[in-house]
């Protein structure tokens, strides 16, 4: 594993003109890492827009990271670039980095431009007027778009559509929806690390006469269900807690640990850049196993569970989960597998072992963070939410953690990787940006 907490040491190494200069461009501008602003930015009109409840600001998050990712290894080459493969040593490594953001955003939220411009504004003030600020300026523009190419037509948005078949074992609307189902097209769309959605494609879920299957229907009808005398206090907690999506919880985190650890702005970079494009990966490749396998809920499954040849169950005509069941087929969770993935990518990043302390907009009274030995112990927990919801069967929520940490493997071992021979650079640390 590769610590990014390396960046930090990098300082030492600097060259002291050059980081005394740098250091007074950054007092300067009088703002923190460009990096984790614009994660932050991205978060904000993100949300604003569609509260994550489509795939928009997934794929926003990864496009605006990796047009930072590349602008800075365009101007001082540290890792491989993704999009754009030009390079301008003239330009102002972290200008780039901004203009990039600025340009992916605007054109993804064109209603924020204000909003956005203002942030660019603040952040470009810290750099000198002249010709690397120029260059750095168009440098960010030419990474920009060179995602933004690479990503029209990938189908994120594409709507599809979904017929309900009558099969025992297939998906059946639930209450309140009436039909209607979360984007299927979605399972069409262009990965951004992925060769194709169905790279790692779960294998089925277990035979609705099978042991297993009875295991997990007896286990999320006793935990999951509304009423349940046997979820304790913490559990229904934690439920509720985990249910904020995970392009804001563990960027979120992310976020605060770049931060406290004084990340540098490469590092920093390649790690929101890996953190979303897993994301958006994820989302990909679950609604491809969700709309392959076509697996009913539980609020079905217990209601219909006279009907499935498994002498193991008994149905509950009145049975409620904790939570109103989402509109989409059941295998894989695509929260188990989000929260996997990304926090899979922390754990490289910093270290499995590492403490996490999460917060979340989900969170209940007197439950304002929870805190984990490590970034699976919180995966684990994430997963473990979704049976106590009555959202998943077991096999659901282990199946989606394998996906998304299969997804995340993937991208840490083949995109971003490190240079052979990359530049020193005089502006990679947090402490000294400009």
């Amino acid at each position: 594993m590769r610590s990014l907490a390396a960046g930090i040491a990098l300082v030492l190494c600097f060259v002291a003109a050059g980081a005394d200069s740098a250091r007074a461009e950054h007092a300067r501008a009088g703002v923190g890492p460009v990096v984790v602003e614009w994660n932050e930015k991205t978060n904000e009109v993100a949300f604003a827009e569609d509260q994550f409840q489509t795939f928009k600001g997934a794929r926003a998050y990864a496009m605006t990271h990796i047009a930072q990712h590349d602008a800075l290894n365009a101007a001082r080459p540290r890792f491989e670039q993704f999009a754009y493969f030009g390079r301008d040593r003239r330009a102002h490594p972290i200008a780039a980095a901004a203009q990039a953001a600025r340009e992916v955003l605007v054109s993804e939220y064109p209603a924020e431009r204000a909003n956005i411009d203002a942030l660019l504004a603040e952040q470009l003030a810290g750099v000198r007027d002249g010709r690397r600020k120029r260059a750095a300026i168009e440098l960010g523009r030419r990474s920009a778009a060179a995602i933004l190419a690479a990503r029209r037509g990938d189908g994120y948005d594409f709507q599809g559509s979904y017929t309900f078949e009558d099969e025992l074992g297939d998906y059946q609307t639930t209450p309140p929806f009436d039909g209607f189902v979360l984007q299927p097209g979605f399972r069409f769309a262009r990965p951004f690390a992925l060769a194709s959605p169905s790279q790692f494609r779960p294998p089925p879920p277990p035979a609705l006469t099978s042991r297993a299957y009875a295991a997990a229907v007896n286990e999320v009808k006793d935990t999951g269900r509304v009423d349940s005398e046997s979820r304790t206090p913490d559990q229904t907690g934690y439920a509720v807690w985990w249910m904020e999506f995970v392009d804001g919880s563990v960027n979120r985190l992310a976020r605060d640990l770049a931060t406290r650890r004084g990340t540098g702005e490469w590092e920093a970079a390649r790690l929101f850049a890996q953190l979303n494009a897993g994301l958006f990966d994820s989302y990909l490749a679950v609604w491809d196993a969700k709309f392959e396998h076509n697996h009913w809920r539980p609020y079905t499954a217990i209601r219909a569970a006279a009907a499935d040849g498994n002498p193991r169950t008994s149905p509950d005509p009145s049975w409620e989960p904790l939570r109103t069941t989402p509109p989409f087929p059941e295998y894989v969770s695509a929260h188990s597998a989000a929260c996997a993935g990304t926090l899979e990518v922390l754990a490289d990043a910093f270290g499995d072992r590492t403490h996490v302390t999460m917060a979340t907009t989900t969170a209940p009274p007197g439950m304002p963070t929870r805190s984990f030995r490590s970034f699976r112990a919180a995966a684990d927990e994430c997963a473990d939410s979704r049976v106590r919801l009555g959202f998943h069967f077991r096999y659901a929520t282990d199946g989606g953690k394998l996906l998304g940490r299969r997804v995340a493997w993937h991208i840490l071992r083949h995109h971003f990787e490190p240079l052979d021979h990359s530049e020193p650079l005089a502006h990679s640390s947090s402490a000294s940006m400009r």
